[in-house]
């Protein structure tokens, strides 16, 4: 159907991301020699070379570093959703890490504002994450 909302494709490095997803955890790879996060999910460490990682729940809350208003239809689906909001999140375990989603409130973000993770289920199965201001 043209209008469903386009699916996550989930890959061998980022299954285990959309598996917390769906089990209401916010999941991100951890490099086991360095402790370091790392994101996107990837073989190999940037920061000491490791290919040892582990996945481990974070506490889904950060702060707001950037936003977008979209206005465009990028995909026929999200005709009657224009415009939307989506915010970038540096996530409070480590700064440098920033993840995407929606944003579901009214008002706009604010760029430093604290935030939390939500998990919308779509009708298709799949769950998604949003923020929401705390």
């Amino acid at each position: 159907m043209i209008d469903e909302l386009p699916e996550p494709m989930p890959d061998l490095d980022s299954q285990p991301f959309w598996d917390g997803l769906a089990a209401g955890e916010l999941r991100v790879q951890r490099c086991v020699k360095c402790r370091a996060l790392r994101w996107p999910a990837r073989a190999i460490c940037n920061r000491c070379g490791s290919f040892e990682a582990e996945w481990i729940a974070c506490a889904g809350q950060g702060v707001v570093s950037s936003w977008i208003r979209t206005h465009q239809v990028f995909a026929p689906a999200y005709r009657d959703r224009v415009p939307y909001v989506v915010v970038r999140i540096a996530l409070a375990e480590q700064a440098d890490i920033r993840l995407i989603g929606g944003w579901p409130s009214e008002r706009d973000p604010i760029v430093g504002e604290a935030v939390e993770a939500r998990f919308v289920r779509r009708p298709s199965g799949t769950t998604v994450l949003d923020w929401a201001p705390v």
